[in-house]
């Protein structure tokens, strides 16, 4: 029976475990919190840091592994790190040092063809001041290394830059903060598979933020796949793809966010795992029929990955905040076939300023586009 480590048993690895047992998989998983949820469906559940090299390597070593996994974006250094001391397939740690940090993906993309916002890098609010006069607003501020949208804000004037730094640093592990110009734009996200450096794109998922009217951009709804013409989708897979090479990332699932602007295609950030939101453990196999979490686990086993879409339908998910929650209950509670699976948490009347502040989500699948957008318009 295979070995395989998963780095990470939070809520959101919970999918990757299930899909591990399913294939028979031995499963070992290790996470910081002893009440982890993905214990619950481990073999072998292992108490610690998931930002721990050493110990995840000793760990790696004892049990003898077949392959390392992570679904979450720090830990993919931990990842990278078993991978290149133990051969096993992966991300090197050249590219998970990139993936991690979005102000490095900035300064390696400004030597290429492609256009890159103007940005910044501040390790206190007095660097920053002394810089003031170099920034013209508005501003996107945000940690060098979080996720989740967390500490992430727009800024439209100098009144707003030190709140919006103050609280962006407090998210940030490096302790650094990117301070970078607003690209406006129609926003996407790709979601990607490279193994043995072919790299193949298999969802574009078209996003919408609650940032128009707002300062904090967290995505409200995704939909599978996007809305595009047949040059946009072109451009967009070839622009992914040379990106992916130029970064050096091989052996691992991408999720690169962009923004289709007046300057072309602009890269807002990339992450060398598999998209989150649901995206890829549900969208994506709802819509194509590609099964992206037996995918990335072939890849870190060595095995031919199966991309074949047997499917073409439209997949969305619709994030639940204080303003639609009645309107959410009321849909879910109509039973309508089409409605795939839903959670809600208690209600509580709270602006939403990262991911973890909405209050649930409804997931839909539909055969038209414009069937699933409405139902998905509460």
């Amino acid at each position: 029976m295979k070995k395989l480590l998963i780095i990470g048993g939070g809520e959101m690895q919970v999918p990757i475990i299930k899909k591990a047992k399913e294939l028979k998989i031995y499963c070992l998983v290790s996470d910081f919190d002893p009440q982890a949820p993905g214990f619950k469906y481990a073999d072998v559940c292992i108490n610690v840091s998931t930002l721990d090299l050493n110990k995840t390597l000793e760990i790696a070593k004892k049990y003898k592994i077949d392959g390392v996994i992570t679904t979450s974006d720090y830990p993919v250094r931990t990842l990278a790190y078993i991978c290149d001391k133990t051969g096993l397939k992966g991300l090197s740690s050249y590219s998970a040092g990139i993936c991690t940090d979005k102000f490095l993906q900035r300064e390696i993309l400004s030597s290429t063809k492609y256009y890159v916002p103007k940005h910044f890098m501040f390790s206190s609010v007095k660097e920053m001041q002394s810089h003031i006069n170099d920034l013209s607003f508005p501003l996107i501020v945000k940690p060098i290394d979080s996720s989740a949208s967390r500490g992430v804000s727009k800024v439209e004037n100098r009144e707003e830059l030190i709140p919006a730094f103050n609280d962006a640093l407090g998210f940030s592990h490096g302790e650094k903060v990117i301070i970078e110009e607003f690209i406006y734009g129609r926003e996407y996200s790709v979601e990607s598979l490279t193994q043995n450096n072919k790299t193949h794109v298999i969802a574009i998922t078209q996003k919408s933020t609650n940032g128009s009217n707002n300062k904090y951009f967290v995505e409200s709804r995704h939909i599978v796949p996007a809305d595009l013409s047949g040059e946009e989708k072109s451009d967009i897979e070839l622009y992914v793809r040379d990106i992916i090479k130029t970064l050096k990332i091989n052996n691992s699932a991408t999720h690169t966010e962009i923004k289709l602007s007046p300057k072309g295609i602009v890269m807002m950030e990339i992450g060398g795992r598999l998209g989150g939101d649901f995206i890829t453990s549900d969208l994506v196999p709802l819509s194509t029929g590609i099964d992206m979490l037996d995918n990335i686990i072939k890849i870190a086993l060595g095995e031919k990955i199966n991309i074949k879409k047997t499917r073409s339908t439209f997949a969305g998910i619709r994030f639940i905040n204080s303003d639609n929650y009645s309107n959410a209950k009321r849909i879910v509670d109509s039973k309508n076939k089409q409605i795939i699976k839903y959670n809600f948490k208690p209600y509580k009347n709270t602006q939403i300023t990262n991911s973890l502040d909405r209050l649930g989500y409804v997931i839909a699948c539909c055969p038209e586009r414009k069937e699933l957008e409405d139902l998905l318009n509460f």
